[in-house]
């Protein structure tokens, strides 16, 4: 490996283990003391914001800070690498036929920064669309995922960029991993859901390893030395696990003993069994049941493809067409909210929502109830909300910072 190479190998290896201070030394030792401004001052200046730019990044900092008008200008992460990628072809444009090397650099470098750029547009659709949707369309997030390793699988493959380059492999392979994943579980697809979140989960135990530190062993840290984003990413994955718990929970339990699965799930970020469970007991509800229409054309009335996913007391209720017709007059509706309707006849009370557009919550009461009871509405939206994964995914935009 070359000087060059092997100083730039050096700056892309702190910055990817998170050594932002080595990182900015690494710069200091090769800028000379005085001089004129050069196309090599230049780049080495630009590494400096880079190094910057990038523990911002991790830090989860690239929605922040969107402040733009007239007066003054947006200091926004995005518009910081926009810069960079501004001035590196500034500085390419200097080195042409002097120094066919540094151009090299500065074309890679190029591709990285625009690859962030393509990340950071990604988190902030991510963010808008659960701030303005309770039903996040995966399969589009998907997609978007996707066209980011097509377009950058093939970029910054300098030697020297290697270990960024892995580390951005790291990133988009686990998020697409855990949408894919949740795409499959809003399917009830058992067996590609638990390949796609065992392998978003080998993924980040593998990026992890690539940071360690070993002061961290030490026990010298109170909080997670983890960068903000990585510990995003562990979370976004134990809410999927979470979910993949609840829709599966009849196949899981049938392999394994009560207080064994009990225990597993307790360990959850999210046991939605056992909250199921606790809201039926307290509240004398007659069950609590989670449905799914299996893409089914509701005005054909077909019950046998509307599935039981998941119920407490584990039972098919003797009111389930009665719940299927109802989820069939009132679709329309219960994307948009919860509908509680109390049939006089059997004197039940049935309060019925959208979890996802093929899934839905339906809580029975063989008493009468009403949408006053906040404790219902309460229970309700709590759940579902946790269940669209959208806390986790508005968590994207940090308002300490």
């Amino acid at each position: 490996m070359e000087k060059e190479d092997e100083f730039l190998f050096n700056f892309f290896a702190h910055l990817s283990q998170l050594y932002y201070d080595k990182a900015r030394e690494v710069i200091e030792k090769e800028k000379p003391a005085k001089g004129p401004v050069t196309p090599r001052t230049m780049f080495l200046n630009l590494l400096l914001q880079l190094a910057l730019a990038e523990k911002t990044y991790m830090d989860i900092g690239f929605l922040q800070n969107k402040q733009k008008s007239f007066l003054r200008k947006d200091n926004s992460l995005r518009a910081v690498y926009e810069n960079m990628k501004s001035d590196l072809r500034k500085i390419e444009e200097n080195c042409k036929n002097q120094n066919p090397q540094q151009q090299n650099y500065c074309q890679n470098i190029t591709q990285f920064v625009t690859a962030r750029i393509n990340l950071i547009d990604l988190y902030e659709k991510i963010y808008n669309q659960a701030l303005a949707n309770k039903h996040m369309v995966y399969v589009d997030i998907l997609n978007s995922i996707e066209t980011i390793i097509q377009t950058h699988n093939l970029g910054f493959t300098d030697i020297s960029l290697t270990p960024i380059k892995t580390v951005f492999a790291f990133e988009c392979d686990i998020l697409q991993q855990l949408f894919k994943a949740m795409f499959e579980v809003q399917k009830l697809r058992f067996l590609p859901s638990l390949a796609l979140i065992h392998g978003a989960h080998t993924r980040l135990q593998a990026w992890e390893s690539k940071m360690q530190r070993e002061t961290w062993k030490l026990g010298l840290f109170k909080n997670s030395p983890l960068p903000a984003l990585f510990l995003w990413l562990q979370k976004v994955k134990g809410v999927v696990l979470s979910k993949f718990s609840l829709y599966f929970h009849d196949i899981l339990a049938n392999q394994t003993a009560p207080t064994d699965m009990r225990h597993l799930c307790s360990k959850l970020q999210h046991d939605y069994y056992q909250k199921m469970v606790t809201f039926q007991r307290k509240h004398e509800a007659a069950c609590v049941i989670l449905l799914s229409d299996n893409q089914a054309n509701c005005d054909t009335a077909d019950y046998d493809s509307f599935p039981i996913i998941v119920s407490y007391p584990p039972r098919s209720p003797p009111q389930l067409d009665i719940m299927l017709k109802m989820i069939s007059e009132t679709n329309e509706f219960l994307g948009l909210k919860p509908v509680t309707k109390f049939r006089s006849q059997e004197l039940c009370t049935y309060c019925l929502t959208m979890v996802e557009p093929n899934i839905y919550l339906v809580i029975l009461f063989e008493s009468k109830k009403t949408e006053k009871d906040s404790w219902i509405g309460h229970f309700i939206d709590e759940f579902c909300t946790n269940l669209r994964c959208s806390k986790v995914f508005v968590g994207l935009k940090n308002p300490a910072k």
